[in-house]
């Protein structure tokens, strides 16, 4: 098994006109919009010129105070702008936003008739979190409605083949800005990868748009995956292997390959187990119960943020569960069961 990494030395000096796009550089790809090059962005950019224009915004001592997950990124950055197959990629339309949701988006065009398009999945805002959950019960949130504007908007006639991904909720994002895609650019999606997000609510898994794009989805997901099974999801979903454990595979940096395909795993038991509790706890709630479930645990998370006086992230954690444990809203069954999504997601930021 090889690492990310490995697969950029091995292929980083293979053009895509040599060796086609595949189902790794749309991962790799998908990590960079990760990173925030605002104040970096001409309309075209290639990846080379706007990674030498990130490390001197971000110097050496401001990449340190990065989180470990974007200092991978960072990483990724510096390698592949080095390299044969990515530096002259250009990049255009970057879009971050933080106003009234977490959205971000960039594409890619590699050869001169095809793109890649990848959503940012969720930051470690609270805004982000919630949106996240309001999947569970609203159908389009505001930023399943930008990825649509953006599809839309930003692809044209001449491309020929167009490739949409995304990572965590950029791949829930991926799969909603296809499915409302104008017909004419719907023809031209050779694939849409679901980079372990999350799935969708009945109406809209059931629903014409999502049957004429399942052909061409493929979605991954790591062996204690389980982001890739909240809500209605693909049924052919591709387990691969990773190098960490637990939920810290959800990073995708940690994912395995074999030179262009990724290493083949084999579903974990707790993944299974987990997917069936939340599952029964979604199906006793109708729309409405969720949203103010929802809405409860977020106006918790927020009095709690405005009166815990530490920046130590494990005691903010401790106290918010506290906090939760403590609060007369909610039943015991809904305490336990927000307590272990909590404790599952937010550890592995």
């Amino acid at each position: 098994m090889d690492s990310l990494l490995k697969y950029i030395e091995i292929y980083g000096n293979i053009s895509f006109k040599e060796k086609s796009f595949n189902d790794v550089d749309n991962v790799l790809l998908s990590q960079l919009i990760y990173l925030n090059y605002e104040g970096l962005f001409k309309n075209k950019i290639t990846l080379e010129e706007i990674s030498k224009l990130f490390f001197i915004k971000y110097d050496e001592n401001k990449i340190k105070k990065f989180g470990f997950l974007r200092k991978k990124y960072v990483k990724l950055l510096k390698v592949m702008s080095t390299k044969t197959r990515y530096k002259n990629i250009e990049l255009y339309n970057y879009i971050k936003s933080n106003e009234n949701t977490q959205f971000g988006a960039i594409s890619f065009r590699f050869n001169k008739n095809e793109i890649y398009i990848t959503f940012e999945g969720t930051d470690k805002s609270l805004l982000g979190w919630k949106e996240d959950f309001e999947m569970s019960y609203k159908f389009p949130v505001k930023a399943q409605e930008l990825a649509i504007k953006y599809v839309n908007n930003v692809i044209k006639n001449k491309d020929k083949k167009i490739y949409i991904g995304g990572h965590s909720k950029g791949g829930n994002l991926a799969m909603c800005s296809a499915m409302y895609a104008k017909t004419d650019i719907k023809k031209r999606i050779q694939k849409i990868y679901n980079n372990d997000g999350p799935g969708f609510n009945l109406e809209q898994f059931n629903s014409k748009e999502w049957k004429k794009i399942n052909e061409k989805l493929i979605t991954f997901t790591p062996e204690d995956g389980i982001i890739a099974y909240l809500l209605n999801h693909q049924n052919n979903i591709m387990v691969v292997k990773s190098n960490a454990k637990g939920m810290l595979q959800h990073d995708a940096t940690t994912w395995q390959c074999f030179g262009e395909y990724f290493e083949p795993g084999v579903r974990a038991e707790s993944s299974t187990q987990l997917e069936n509790r939340i599952s029964k706890w979604v199906n006793n709630y109708d729309y409405i119960k969720r949203e103010k479930f929802v809405t409860t645990i977020f106006n918790l998370i927020e009095t709690s943020l405005s009166t815990i006086k530490t920046t130590d992230k494990k005691a903010q954690l401790n106290a918010f569960i506290n906090i939760i444990k403590e609060t007369k809203k909610l039943n015991k069954k809904e305490k336990d069961f927000i307590l272990e999504v909590i404790k599952t997601l937010f550890i592995s930021e």
